[in-house]
């Protein structure tokens, strides 16, 4: 990129989206992780979900795959509201997300707020805030990922 250009935020944000999105529903944790650091904080409106390590992302991106494989969800349309740059290496970035089964929708839609930073020269998702209610199957898929779902040994 040549000095004093800056690709547009929301740019950013969608093709994170995207990949995210394909990751999840076809099962492809290499791909979702390319696009998410590690340690973050996430949250859903049971509380914060502290996620530390690579397993810990693991278990989240396992359990949401199933999730939504279960659901039938055969598309994930998730719209870019606002991106917006903090700085340079930071975004502040919300999305609405929709589950759909071939065209119906499964749920209702619900925001997420998320700060992407550019680390090593790479985008990466560093903290988000699901607005999912603590008895929501994605809440509870992502709440897998805090420290004290780790198994003991």
């Amino acid at each position: 990129m040549a000095e004093g250009t800056q690709i547009v935020a929301s740019d950013i944000a969608k093709a994170i989206l995207e990949t995210t999105g394909d990751a999840l529903l076809c099962g492809d944790f290499a791909a979702f992780r390319s696009v998410f650091h590690v340690p973050q904080t996430m949250a859903t409106m049971a509380g914060p979900i502290f996620m530390e390590t690579e397993d810990d992302m693991r278990r989240a991106f396992d359990e949401m795959h199933s999730y939504f494989k279960g659901l039938g969800v055969t598309n994930l349309v998730r719209q870019v509201v606002v991106a917006e740059y903090s700085t340079p290496a930071r975004i502040a970035s919300t999305h609405t997300c929709d589950l759909l089964c071939n065209g119906q929708y499964l749920s209702d839609s619900y925001p997420v707020f998320s700060i992407i930073e550019r680390i090593d020269g790479n985008w990466k998702v560093t903290k988000s805030e699901y607005a999912l209610e603590a008895t929501n199957g994605q809440a509870m898929a992502l709440a897998k990922a805090d420290v004290t779902n780790r198994k003991a040994g």
